[in-house]
Parts: structure tokens; sequence; C-alpha cells
């Protein structure tokens, strides 16, 4: 039982921050276009094409991974998108 939770917990865990994520640059988006001498413009473009990409693979990727076990599936995704975030932290430029 404790395996369970501890997936669980996971799951939770990723599910919320990958759900918060446009809401949390959203506060800081003057800081990061400063940060990365950019327009808030082109950081706020950055934010749209990531919303973009959830609005596109919500629907889309449930139908795709249906047949598959959906922990791992969830697991799976977790795992690309801490990827991508490892990434963009070590990113040296926003373009």
């Amino acid at each position: 039982m404790k395996r369970q939770q501890l997936l669980l917990l996971i799951l939770a865990f990723g599910v919320f921050s990958i759900l918060n994520t446009e809401m949390g640059i959203i506060g800081i988006l003057p800081m990061a276009a400063e940060m990365y001498q950019v327009d808030i413009v082109q950081a706020g473009m950055l934010v749209s094409l990531f919303a973009l990409g959830v609005a596109i693979a919500g629907p889309t990727m449930p139908l795709l991974f249906s047949r598959f076990n959906r922990k791992r599936v969830m697991l799976l995704v977790l795992g690309v998108f801490t990827l991508c975030n490892a990434l963009a932290v070590v990113a040296s430029d926003f373009q």
C-alpha cells in the first residue's frame, strides 16, 4: 500500500505542477523578460505557445495513449515535463 500512496502523491504533485506552469510564469513575466533581455511580448508569446501546446495535446494524447496503462503514461508525461524543465533551467539563451 505504501508504494501506491507514493505513486499517487507523485502523480498529484506532477499534475498540480503541470497545470500551474502557465500561471506561475505569468506572475513573474516582466522579471523573466528583463532577465533574458527580451520584450514582454516575446516572453508572453512563449507562454502562449506553451498553452497552445497544452490545448492541442490535451484532447489528442488521451486518444493516442488510451490503449496503454494510464499510470505509466502519466509517469512518462511527467518525466518528459521534468526533463524539459531541467533543460530550460540550463538554457543560456531565450531563443
